[in-house]
């Protein structure tokens, strides 16, 4: 009998104070949150373990010589073995096992990596470094491998690096205080014309002031761990890249060719010299009537559409609007082979610019389809009481099936002008920008501030893309401002700002800790529009404001946004915990004036159609329900 109660008392013990440790379990979340470079819990690793002669690589340090070339090479290790199986490892002087660099280089452009007696030996080459020897071996060997990878004596690996271009070659100092723009460019023209890869020096710093000039990108780069700072004090041009990565054919205006299209067209009605991506103009028509204190008279109708030789629209990007005209029509080829632009450690010397609309570019632009950008990273410095916004450090324009991963960003301060509706302000400033672009993925990447820090602003804004990814992601926030087809969002943490969307397609969330005023925001301003489906799964909601609803969406009904206003028609909600007490909604109330079925709406929002909840708790006790707002929300809650 007495074994009975304690069993109960137990029982009713855990249910009680189960809640208590999740508050506990915030409190640790917030204090790593707050050292910046917070990492995504959920980013998968292409391995489960790396051994050596099957010891645990974790038993293992990493031992190199004085100087940076070493150095760096040491940190490189470490973050390639923690990429790959999430393994860390020390970097120590004096160990039994070990990872050992050779102070001896080779004098040829060779790497190798060689097991013997147990411990793993690696050597570079004085010209090509060995910090993008140890990347090469993992992106060819370790990131190709599956399961587990374990280095056995007599393994060795060899890599000769061929057919490149290094800045010095053109003049390139290095020292931090030359500027070596005009050598960079120059090395990249080069390149471009010959077909040669671009390496830097990993152990220099480049110094790019504020000349009006722009380095072309049309073959591979190795950055590796060669740092760059770009002084955005004194510029000539603001809307000037200092980087462009370049397709390798140029856009062709096909506008005379295409004829009026209704949205289930299949083919464009003209055949292309290759696979493109085609925007779609028709000025004829306003989509996007933006409302609110950025108010303006809205932006022509556009689409992007990805299309074959022989007109065919991609089944992936099926057009999202009737064109009764095509006032412009471009398409942009698609290149067939990747291009890969691997490491680079950026530091932006920001403007201290008026605060007002003048966004500066002056980062890396890219508008070549099949594009990968690896081991980026961006910090920013400088920034003082007044500053113009940037449109992004690193832009997508134009391409399709472009990743980014692997990343670093850093969240902009906040500024504040006069809107155009004249009212205060905070402006839009980026670190990473999508524009007609599809098939966008951001993998692996984090920020070096506080996500939830809100004198930072949102790290990304997109525009009119279509199948966009965040995955194993920690950032301030995903945003979709004039629209987007299709957004995934999974195994990711998103901060202050959240989820913000309009658009369409399907909205996939899972794996994924939001830390907002809301789970997901449809953006007010655009008219709080998903026409399409919604799908939360296996999510954690921290809501920072004094709202209790996980979908935010506000809209007057007397606005005309340039379509017709969609909440998600089909809601699928498996697996959701909130951190708060009591009732929550799912929907905030849209509009507090439609309060009974009589309300007319001059622009009438369309509600759900069907929602679906398994699997949702809250701390103590909660109980989740539609909405406070009947009138709109007819559709209940389904299991």
């Amino acid at each position: 009998m007495l074994s009975k109660i304690i069993a109960l008392i137990m029982s009713v013990f855990s249910v009680i104070s189960a809640p208590f440790a999740q508050l506990f379990s915030e409190a640790e979340l917030k204090i790593e949150l707050a050292k910046g470079n917070y990492e995504s819990p959920y980013i998968v690793r292409p391995l489960e373990e790396i051994t050596v002669n099957g010891a645990a690589v974790d038993e293992y340090c990493v031992a190199a010589p004085d100087g940076a070339l070493y150095e760096n090479a040491a940190e490189t290790l470490c973050d390639e073995l923690y990429k790959a199986c999430g393994a860390k490892i020390d970097i120590s002087e004096n160990a039994e096992k070990a990872f050992i660099i050779n102070e001896t280089l080779s004098d040829n452009d060779s790497f190798s990596i060689r097991v013997e007696n147990g411990n793993v030996y690696i050597t570079g080459s004085s010209k090509v470094g060995i910090s993008r020897g140890l990347a090469a071996f993992a992106d060819e060997v370790l990131l190709s491998a599956d399961g587990n990878y374990d280095f056995k004596d007599g393994y060795e690996y060899c890599k000769t690096f061929s057919e490149y271009v290094t800045y010095e070659e053109f003049g390139a100092v290095g020292d931090g205080k030359a500027d070596d723009f005009d050598a960079i460019i120059k090395t990249h023209k080069y390149a471009n014309e010959n077909g040669l890869s671009v390496f830097a020096n990993e152990t220099a710093t480049y110094y790019i002031g504020g000349a009006n000039k722009t380095a072309y990108i049309m073959t591979d780069v190795s950055w590796s761990t060669a740092k760059f700072i770009i002084d955005d004090t004194n510029v000539e041009n603001r809307s000037a890249w200092v980087f462009n990565i370049a397709p390798s054919q140029s856009s062709e205006n096909i506008t005379g060719n295409v004829s009026p299209l209704k949205i289930d067209a299949t083919n464009i009605g003209t055949t292309l010299e290759s696979k493109s991506l085609v925007v779609l103009t028709d000025s004829n028509v306003k989509r996007y009537i933006r409302k609110g204190a950025n108010q303006n008279s809205g932006s022509n109708q556009a689409d992007v559409i990805i299309v074959d030789e022989s007109g065919s629209i991609s089944a992936d990007t099926p057009l999202i609007w009737d064109f009764d005209a095509v006032t412009n029509a471009v398409a942009y080829p698609i290149d067939s082979e990747t291009l890969t632009v691997k490491g680079g450690r950026f530091t932006t010397i920001a403007n201290n610019a008026s605060s007002e609309y003048n966004y500066y570019s002056r980062g890396i632009q890219v508008r070549r389809s099949n594009t990968v950008i690896d081991d980026l990273y961006h910090d920013i410095t400088n920034e003082g009481k007044t500053g113009a916004p940037y449109s992004a450090f690193v832009s997508l324009s134009c391409c399709a099936d472009v990743t980014v991963k692997n990343s670093t960003f850093t969240g902009h301060k906040k500024y504040t002008t006069i809107g155009s509706a004249g009212t205060s302000v905070t402006m839009g400033t980026y670190d990473i920008g999508a524009a007609t672009s599809v098939n966008a993925r951001f993998i692996n990447c984090k920020q070096t501030n506080d996500i939830t820090d809100g004198d930072y602003w949102g790290i990304a804004g997109t525009n009119y893309c279509k199948n966009l990814v965040y995955n194993g992601c920690a950032f301030s926030r995903f945003d979709a401002h004039q629209g987007v087809l299709n957004a995934t969002v999974i195994n990711s943490v998103l901060g202050h700002h959240g989820i913000k969307l309009i658009g369409s397609g399907t909205a996939l969330i899972e794996n994924t800790i939001v830390l907002s005023d809301s789970f997901v925001d449809l953006r007010s301003d655009y008219g709080s529009t998903w026409n399409g489906e919604m799908i939360i799964r296996n999510c954690e909601f921290y809501p920072t404001g004094v709202a209790s609803h996980i979908i935010k969406a506000e809209n007057s009904e007397d606005h005309d946004f340039g379509y017709t206003c969609y909440l998600p028609q089909k809601i699928e909600v498996d697996g959701l915990f909130v951190h708060r007490m009591g009732t929550n909604y799912l929907f905030s109330k849209v509009n507090d004036k439609h309060k009974s079925e009589s309300y007319d709406a001059a622009y009438p929002v369309v509600p759900p159609q069907e929602i679906t909840v398994k699997n949702y708790s809250s701390l103590f006790f909660g109980k989740l329900s539609v909405s406070k707002n009947k009138a709109i929300f007819k559709v209940e809650i389904t299991e």
